[in-house]
């Protein structure tokens, strides 16, 4: 690793920050300058240079040698061959897909994340969507606005627009068994659902340890009456959740997503959920984001929507910012972070342990 000495024992660094989320060259960085002015043994100057496209974070680039980026950024290999100082980027958050890891490491830029952030939030947002489909809870608070209980009384059956199912009596099919997934399936054992996962990369064994019955991806789609989504965005996830796939799944059946946009095919969605082939959805990501005014998705009342905010608690932003920058730092000193997400690099950059 090459740097800059000044005092003695100390090195001078220049780290950006190109996400929007936290703030700006101005305000809301308090917290990573905060940090960064606690370091003795680096110099590091910290900027808030907020870039979406390619030529934007090629030219705030050109003198930095960390990068803290978030979903939006494309870091892709124009990006990575053109910003000479770089030697780590280092992501706020779990998903790697607007990173080329493969360009990363033939450019000798290590590529570092949490993997651990949010695993909770998501899980509860999950169970909470799962929980909110199944007893139609905004359904219920959406009728009693417009008038349904001074209309009807105490008559649920006509202030209901459909039917409710035991959740004991319900299986739940979990798409990507990771953290999150295994996350979801704890959190939903005590309500006696039967539970079943796909994920090709897990050891069926692990799924039996956590009480869940291995399924195909096919096989869950048919038996699930709630499938909610846990993969990561990849080539091979990108679209999953097809018209195909979807023309699997029960009419009576919900699907929840608070993994990626992508993974699911909106546009079949939407014909699915308005000619009855499936009966609800809830959306915490969608592609694009935010979806349009004019989205079909806002006008179904068997679909829940909330913004990309399944990650979200003080905690876990908190958390997240200070592990973006701590784990970066590791890199500029030398040393190995504790995840290396393109492990290539290691052939280029050599880092203490």
């Amino acid at each position: 690793m090459t740097e800059t000495s000044t005092r003695q024992g100390e090195c001078k660094f220049t780290v950006i920050v190109t996400s929007d989320r936290y703030g700006n060259e101005t305000h809301g960085l308090e917290l990573e300058q905060e940090l960064a002015a606690a370091v003795t043994d680096l110099d590091i100057t910290l900027l808030g240079r907020a870039s979406t496209t390619e030529d934007e974070l090629i030219r705030v680039a050109q003198d930095a040698d960390a990068m803290l980026v978030s979903t939006r950024e494309a870091i892709t290999r124009r990006v990575l061959e053109s910003v000479p100082r770089v030697k780590v980027i280092s992501r706020y958050g779990v998903g790697l897909d607007n990173v080329d890891l493969d360009a990363a490491a033939e450019a000798g830029i290590v590529v570092t994340h949490y993997p651990g952030y949010c695993t909770s939030e998501v899980a509860d947002h999950a169970l909470a969507m799962i929980l909110a489909l199944n007893r139609r809870i905004v359904e219920q608070d959406r009728a009693l606005r417009q008038g349904a209980w001074v209309e009807h009384g105490p008559s649920t059956r006509r202030i209901l627009s459909g039917p409710i199912q035991p959740l004991r009596e319900q299986t739940l099919g979990i798409v990507g068994f990771g953290r999150i997934g295994q996350a979801v399936a704890a959190r939903a054992k005590p309500f006696n659902l039967t539970i079943v996962a796909a994920d090709p990369y897990v050891d069926p064994e692990v799924m039996v340890a956590a009480g869940v019955e291995p399924a195909t991806l096919e096989e869950l789609l048919r038996r699930s009456d709630i499938v909610t989504l846990h993969a990561p965005l990849t080539p091979e996830t990108r679209g999953l959740i097809d018209a195909a796939a979807l023309a699997l799944m029960k009419p009576t059946a919900v699907l929840v997503n608070t993994a990626r946009g992508p993974i699911i095919d909106l546009p079949a969605l939407a014909q699915a959920l308005q000619e009855g082939r499936i009966a609800g959805a809830a959306l915490d990501v969608v592609d694009p984001e935010p979806l349009p005014a004019d989205s079909p998705f806002y006008q179904m009342p068997n679909v829940i929507l909330t913004p990309h905010s399944a990650y979200y608690s003080e905690r876990s932003v908190d958390v997240v910012r200070r592990e973006t920058l701590l784990e970066a730092l590791q890199v500029l000193r030398g040393k190995r972070p504790r995840t290396v997400a393109n492990p290539a690099v290691l052939e280029k950059v050599v880092l203490e342990p």
